[in-house]
């Protein structure tokens, strides 16, 4: 596999919300509203670039770097669903789209459905892989090591906390895909750890009090071997959003997209062809 080093990604910069935020747009005029990608905590819009060079063709694409991450900006603090939203809402304005199908991993994910529930006229559908929510009712294990991997951060430092994140069962299949975990530890390596540095972390609305606001075709997609957890997060997900699908991706975990990017990004050409 040839990973694209973000580096090597042109730059295109927008002010939202106030703050920088680092994107890429092929800009392509179609008849259908384009795809805009949403990456996963601690990682870049470069995990995209598969998926992206697959589209392109048919879709105009964007994927950009969320707040933190990238080259975008990396404030103190702030760092909300709702202040993330926000900078989506602007970078949409800026790009001049009206209306767009979101496609989000993890964190990402939780943006899109975030956005579909506050923006349902600027939404034409949603794919969400791996969302979580709930953390210490539906992943309390996990849940306990966000929190050890943000005082690792504080005691030893951002290598010690990254190398502990990046050990953890979340990450048990990436780590049987030596090429996938090269990419993802290449994209880590970006990462300033400013989310865990945040001396204010947001507290999100859980995502099942908003996903009965959801109107768009909505696609809910997890890992085979993701935690339980997310397995659960995706089946309350469905029974809340009217008509939403999930499919359950053989042979990988959270990082989905890096894992087996051939297999979603059929997924997602299957399921645009149908809206």
């Amino acid at each position: 596999m040839i990973n694209i080093p973000l580096e090597a990604i042109p730059v295109a910069q927008a002010v939202c919300n106030g703050v920088q935020i680092s994107y890429d747009d092929n800009g392509m005029n179609t008849p259908t509203p384009p795809i805009v990608f949403m990456h996963g905590h601690g990682l870049n819009r470069s995990m995209w670039e598969r998926q992206k060079l697959a589209l392109r063709g048919t879709y105009r694409v964007l994927t950009y770097d969320l707040r933190g991450h990238g080259r975008s900006e990396k404030p103190p603090t702030g760092y909300g669903r709702d202040v993330e939203l926000a900078d989506l809402v602007d970078l949409l304005e800026h790009a001049r789209i009206p209306k767009a199908h979101l496609v989000g991993l993890s964190r990402g994910a939780g943006i899109a459905l975030g956005f579909a529930a506050a923006y349902p006229d600027k939404t034409a559908s949603v794919i969400a892989m791996g969302p979580g929510f709930d953390y210490p009712r539906l992943m309390p294990d996990f849940a306990e090591q966000r929190l050890q991997t943000m005082a690792t951060l504080r005691a030893e430092g951002l290598r010690a906390a990254k190398d502990y994140w990046a050990d953890l069962p979340i990450f048990d299949s990436l780590r049987e895909n030596e090429d996938a975990a090269d990419w993802a530890e290449d994209m880590l390596l970006t990462y300033t750890g400013a989310h865990w540095l945040d001396q204010n972390p947001p507290q999100d609305a859980s995502l099942a009090n908003i996903a009965g606001k959801i109107t768009a075709p909505t696609l809910l997609m997890v890992g085979e071997k993701d935690l339980p957890g997310f397995h659960d997060c995706a089946d309350e997900l469905v029974a809340k959003i009217e008509g939403a699908e999930k499919i359950v991706v053989p042979g990988v975990g959270h990082l989905m997209a890096i894992e087996d990017t051939e297999a979603v990004t059929e997924h997602i050409s299957a399921f645009l062809a149908r809206q």
